[in-house]
């Protein structure tokens, strides 16, 4: 049956590019490291399992508790607390992070309005000093990814008898926005399918912008990083951003 893990399991689960990045940045970190927008904990776990102390921040209370289930089952140290970016007033943490990642464009989910005051409240909740590391889609590559000209196979998995599959349709790059389209489709053990349509929505902001939003928070610039994600995937780009001392 779907559960709330199921369709980010099925399109992101596999994805590892960005894993190494996340490591080395947690390596740099003197300190705790916290993830915003955990889901179903692909980075949080990974970090988890390699001995840092990870904090998993995600506002879906079914994703918390399968969270919870899942690292404990692997037997890795990870807490998990409930938070919404878009409410950022109201965002707790239990730690004062050195290193608070954004992984899987989760900073461009956010519409531009609300930006400004969840980067004003992480500057607020994080260490002196500390890095803030968001990463952006490298619109460069984003048609010149094979997309455009290649049929992209769908994402599969198989839970329990059912078989999930979701299949890129097209980008739709607007003024504002990048719209990605899928194909959702679930059969189960009886082998009766559902279909359904599913748009993402990111909010177009590229590295310099952000950076300036950054800076009127009180971060200061403090590099990029680049994500090569291979054949018939987009390229990202890691801001980083070093919260006031």
């Amino acid at each position: 049956m779907t559960t709330p893990t199921v369709w980010q399991d099925v399109e992101f689960g596999s994805y590892g590019a960005d894993l190494p990045v996340w490591v080395e940045l947690a390596a740099e970190a003197d300190g705790p490291v916290v993830e915003l927008g955990a889901g179903a904990g692909r980075v949080a776990l990974h970090l988890a399992g390699h001995g840092y102390e990870v904090v998993a921040v995600e506002r879906d209370l079914d994703l918390i508790r399968e969270l919870d289930d899942v690292a404990a089952q692997r037997g890795v140290s990870l807490s998990v607390v409930a938070g919404d970016l878009a409410s950022p007033a109201e965002l707790r943490l239990p730690v004062r992070p050195a290193l608070a990642i954004g992984p899987l464009h989760l900073i461009q989910i956010v519409e531009a309005p609300a930006r400004p005051g969840l980067l004003a409240r992480l500057a607020e909740l994080m260490a002196p000093g500390g890095i803030l590391a968001l990463t952006l889609v490298d619109e460069s590559t984003l048609l010149s990814s094979g997309a455009a000209s290649t049929q992209i196979l769908p994402d599969m998995r198989e839970r329990d008898g059912w078989v999930y599959s979701s299949e890129p349709l097209w980008v739709q790059v607007g003024d504002d926005a990048l719209t990605v389209r899928r194909l959702r489709e679930s059969v189960d053990p009886k082998g009766q399918m559902e279909r359904d349509i599913h748009d993402e929505v990111l909010h177009r902001v590229d590295p310099e912008a952000l950076e300036r939003e950054a800076a009127d928070a009180g971060f200061r610039p403090a590099g990029r990083r680049q994500i090569r994600s291979g054949e018939n995937e987009a390229d990202s780009t890691v801001v980083l951003l070093e919260a006031p001392a």
